[in-house]
């Protein structure tokens, strides 16, 4: 099993939402997650095709 460790930030200035920047960051990590499992099912059928 593998596994994968993402780090995902926001900027923060003087009017930001503590919540809004939380949702942002998770947002971003998210995405790594999604683009990894999709790089992997793509291995996964390239390794099929051969």
């Amino acid at each position: 099993m593998a596994r994968l460790y993402a780090q995902a930030g926001a900027g923060i200035v003087a009017d930001s939402k503590p919540e809004l920047e939380q949702l942002e960051c998770e947002n971003k990590a998210r995405a790594l997650f999604s683009a990894a499992e999709e790089a992997l099912r793509y291995a996964g059928e390239a390794r099929i095709g051969q």
